[in-house]
C-alpha cells in the first residue's frame, strides 16, 4: 500500500453578473458538497477573529465549577483544534488575545464600525473588559457590529478581578435582553441536555451539516425580536442561538466544548452566517472527480451576496466563503 499527503484537489468559485450568480465547484474525488447563497444586508460577514486567551483559567476553574458544572479545558490544546479546523474551511485570520492586548484591540476597534468576532471559551472575562456593566467596552464593541460567540461555559456569569472571581447576577439580561439560558444541570455530562429536534427551516442546519446536539448552557431564543435557532431542540432550547445587539451578534452554542461542537462552530464562522443573513438558495449534491456549474438568481436590491461552499458534508475537507 502506498500512501501520499494532499492526493486530492478541491476548489470554488462564485461570480455575480448582474441578477445571477455563477458557482463553480469541483473535486478530484467522490464527494458532496453545499453551496448556501445568501445576502448579510447591511451587515458584512465577519473576516477576522479573536480568540481570547485567558491565562488565570486554572487559576479559578475550581471557583466556578462551584457554581456551575463544566468541563476543565486544555485552553492551549483546544484552541489549536479550533484553529485548524477553521483553517480547513479558508478562514484563517485569526488572532488569539490575552487580557491586555485583547483590550487594546477592542478600545482601537470602537472608533468606527467593528467587523470583527470574538470567541469566548472562558468562564471568566477581565475586568478591564466586562464588570456586569452596560458600559463596559465589551458591549460597546458589539453595538459597533462586533460579532460575539461562545462555546463551553455560561456566557457573562463571571469576570475575574485582582480580588478573584466575581459572580454577575443579570448577566443574561445584559447580554440578551431576558433570562432565556437553560438552566444548570447536574453534572457535566448529563443525559437531559440532549436535543432531539432538528432545526431547519430555512435549511442551515443541513447545509452545514451541524451535528452537535447538546443544550447546555443553550438559549429559548423565541421570544427575542430579530433572534434566529439553528441547529437541534428540545423544548425551545437550541444548540445555535444568534441574538442581535445593536449593530452586531451574539451567537451562543450549547452544550460542553467537544470536537464536533468545534465543527459545527467553524462552520458558522468560515460561512458568515449571522442572525441577519438571509438566504437566497442552497445547493447540495454529491459529485465524482468532476466539476460542477451551479446558478442562482438574486433578487433585486440584495447588495451583500456572497456564497459559502463546503466539500465533505459531515465530514468537511474543504471551504471557502466568497464575497460577490
Amino acid at each position: 500500500m502506498a500512501y501520499g499527503p494532499n492526493v486530492h484537489n478541491y476548489s470554488a468559485d462564485a461570480e455575480r453578473n448582474g441578477s445571477t450568480v455563477d458557482i463553480s465547484v469541483s473535486t478530484s474525488g467522490s464527494d458532496t458538497y453545499s453551496a448556501i447563497v445568501m445576502d448579510n444586508g447591511t451587515h458584512p460577514a465577519m473576516t477576522q477573529l479573536y480568540i481570547y486567551s485567558d491565562i488565570r483559567y486554572d487559576e479559578f476553574f475550581d471557583d466556578a465549577s462551584d457554581f456551575i458544572k463544566m468541563k476543565k479545558l486544555n485552553f492551549n490544546y483546544t484552541v489549536d483544534q479550533i484553529i485548524r479546523t477553521l483553517s480547513v474551511r479558508g478562514f484563517d485570520k485569526i488572532s488569539v488575545l490575552y487580557d491586555k492586548e485583547l483590550l487594546e484591540a477592542m478600545e482601537s476597534d470602537i472608533s468606527g464600525p467593528v467587523s470583527k468576532g470574538l470567541l469566548l471559551l472562558s468562564y471568566g472575562l477581565p475586568e478591564s473588559i466586562y464588570s456586569g456593566s452596560p458600559d463596559d467596552v465589551l458591549f460597546k464593541w458589539i453595538e459597533q457590529g462586533g460579532f460575539v460567540y461562545s462555546m463551553s461555559s455560561p456566557l457573562g456569569m463571571f469576570y475575574h478581578s485582582d480580588d478573584g472571581l466575581v459572580t454577575v447576577d443579570d448577566f443574561q439580561d445584559l447580554f440578551f435582553g431576558k433570562e432565556c439560558m437553560n438552566p444548570v444541570v447536574e453534572s457535566v455530562m448529563s443525559t437531559t441536555d440532549i436535543a432531539h429536534g432538528v432545526i431547519d427551516g430555512n435549511g442551515l442546519t443541513k447545509a452545514l451539516a451541524l451535528k452537535w446536539n447538546r443544550i447546555q448552557y443553550a438559549l429559548d431564543v423565541s421570544s427575542i425580536s430579530g433572534a434566529f435557532a439553528m441547529g437541534f431542540s428540545e423544548g425551545n432550547y437550541s444548540t445555535v442561538s444568534m441574538v442581535p445587539f445593536g449593530s452586531g451578534m451574539i451567537c451562543v452554542l450549547g452544550g460542553i466544548y467537544d470536537r464536533q461542537q468545534c465543527d459545527d462552530f467553524s462552520q458558522i464562522i468560515a460561512s458568515g452566517v449571522s442572525c441577519y443573513t438571509q438566504v437566497i438558495e442552497i445547493h447540495q449534491g454529491s459529485f465524482t472527480r468532476e466539476s460542477v456549474n451551479l446558478h442562482s438568481d438574486i433578487p433585486a436590491g440584495m447588495t451583500n451576496v456572497s456564497v459559502f461552499v463546503s466539500i465533505g458534508g459531515y465530514y468537511v475537507t474543504y471551504g471557502r466563503m466568497i464575497q460577490c
